[in-house]
């Protein structure tokens, strides 16, 4: 059976928040809302389309590994934190290097060091690393807020080997749990989607203007997976497919039905480039 064949033969589990929900508890806390995100890619692989798709063929795809700056008036929230090139690095093998930006992730650790939060999405190396593997960690960790979830992945079952951490270090992270969605500053909305990882979540950000944006993140691995409603094709990745189908048809009426909605995904060099082109997206970090 082919990876499509096996998608579509997937019992899916529904995602049922209400996107009315999440712009509901994007009201909530006080303050201004968000004026702008700006993206960073520090990092890229290179994967043939059929370990990014289900049905796709060889052609390279080149995925950035991201972050992004969600942009208030008066301060900045980084949405995860890129990763140093060691941890890069543990993804390749010496005789094929993949992209490394370092003067980017150097801004990015600008970026991180005078954000006045910063949220981490799930576990993985590339998400989390540029915290955890920062020379001021201490001083990092104190502003950056993670789930009971992805502290219990951290500890006990981390993405690589040298990214395991002790108790100790862990809670120096604010720890925190919720339901469906939660409101993590003005604007700001937390959506609990695992499947691509058990502590996995998505963000929705209310921007000033009227516009809207959603950060899939990791659901898919670019904007075909949601506009197809097909999985990704990866062997090494152990998803719960179920999760993770159904989300991908949300995220699919979303793009359809919500026109003032624009869909952000961690790893879609395309999608990026286009969305800084258009201005929906800043191209540059602020510090």
């Amino acid at each position: 059976m082919s990876d499509v064949q096996e998608q579509a033969a997937v019992q899916e589990v529904p995602f049922q928040v209400p996107l009315q929900h999440i712009r509901r508890l994007a009201g909530l806390l006080p303050g201004a809302w968000p004026v702008a995100v700006n993206g960073v890619r520090v990092a890229a692989s290179v994967r043939p389309a059929r370990f990014v798709i289900g049905g796709g063929d060889d052609t390279p795809v080149t995925m950035p590994r991201s972050a992004f700056q969600v942009v208030y008036p008066d301060c900045t929230v980084m949405i995860d934190s890129g990763l140093d090139q060691e941890t890069h690095d543990a993804f390749s093998t010496p005789d094929k290097r993949e992209p490394y930006f370092s003067a980017e992730f150097a801004k990015l650790q600008k970026a991180l060091n005078t954000a006045r939060i910063i949220v981490l999405t799930h576990f993985h190396a590339d998400h989390v690393a540029g915290v955890t593997q920062a020379d001021n960690f201490n001083e990092l960790a104190a502003k950056t807020f993670i789930t009971v979830a992805t502290a219990q992945c951290l500890l006990n079952t981390p993405h690589k080997p040298h990214l395991m951490m002790t108790a100790e270090r862990i809670n120096q992270f604010n720890i925190f749990d919720y339901g469906d969605a939660y409101p993590i500053a003005p604007g700001m909305v937390l959506i609990k989607t695992p499947g691509h990882s058990i502590d996995h979540q998505m963000v929705y950000i209310a921007l000033q203007s009227g516009r809207e944006i959603l950060h899939s993140v990791d659901v898919g691995w670019v904007l075909d997976n949601i506009a197809q409603i097909k999985g990704k094709a990866a062997p090494w990745v152990k998803e719960d497919v179920p999760m993770v189908m159904g989300q991908l048809r949300w995220l699919n009426a979303v793009l359809n039905k919500e026109k003032n909605v624009t869909l952000l995904v961690t790893h879609d060099d395309v999608l990026l480039t286009k969305l800084t082109q258009s201005g929906d997206i800043g191209g540059e970090l602020i510090f």
